[in-house]
């Protein structure tokens, strides 16, 4: 059984991701990541050059190969499963972990310290973005995962709050009758 962590962008899906890995003694796999090393270059220059349905195309490529491996943290894309395909192949594999944040300006710090990423919606401020991304894709994130995890508490210290955040994940799962039997 996989575990699958999506969310908004800025919900820390790749870096939770790889401290629940090595917790679990799992792998880790980032779709955006093994998309970047497929094309040869970066997210920002594939939708540039080709669009968001290219990058959707490859992006389903990635997730088909991901959902082959046994006993990973798989960290996707924030539109990843909003794609029912992606939902179909990750779900007959995998434990489904939604990352949510309350607090969007949160986000917006969190995406703000790594803008490389393209616009989703062409809005000015990251936090108008994320709210808009967010009604969009609210309804469809709950209805894909299996279980949610608040990822909004911060202290001052993000090796602290990763590893808290991963044994609380660590203890869900455990308690997800889909995990234990998988």
């Amino acid at each position: 059984m996989n575990v699958v962590l999506t969310g908004l962008r800025g919900t820390g899906k790749s870096a939770l991701g790889r401290v629940l890995a090595r917790l679990l003694g799992y792998g880790f796999r980032d779709t955006d990541k093994d998309i970047v090393r497929r094309a040869g270059t970066s997210i920002n220059d594939i939708v540039a050059q080709h669009g968001w349905e290219h990058f959707r195309a490859l992006e389903r490529q990635v997730v088909a190969a991901a959902a082959r491996l046994r006993k990973h943290v798989i960290a996707v894309g924030g539109g990843a499963l909003v794609d029912e395909a992606n939902e179909r192949v990750l779900k007959e594999c995998s434990v489904v972990v939604l990352l949510v944040c309350g607090d969007l300006s949160v986000l917006a710090a969190r995406i703000a310290r790594h803008s490389h990423r393209p616009s989703l919606t062409g809005q000015g401020s990251a936090e108008a973005e994320i709210a808009q991304v967010w009604a969009e894709r609210r309804e469809r994130y709950h209805a894909v995962a299996d279980l949610t995890y608040d990822v909004s508490a911060q202290s001052r210290s993000e090796a602290d709050d990763l590893r808290r955040k991963a044994a609380a994940i660590h203890r869900l799962l455990q308690q997800t009758d889909r995990f234990t039997a998988g």
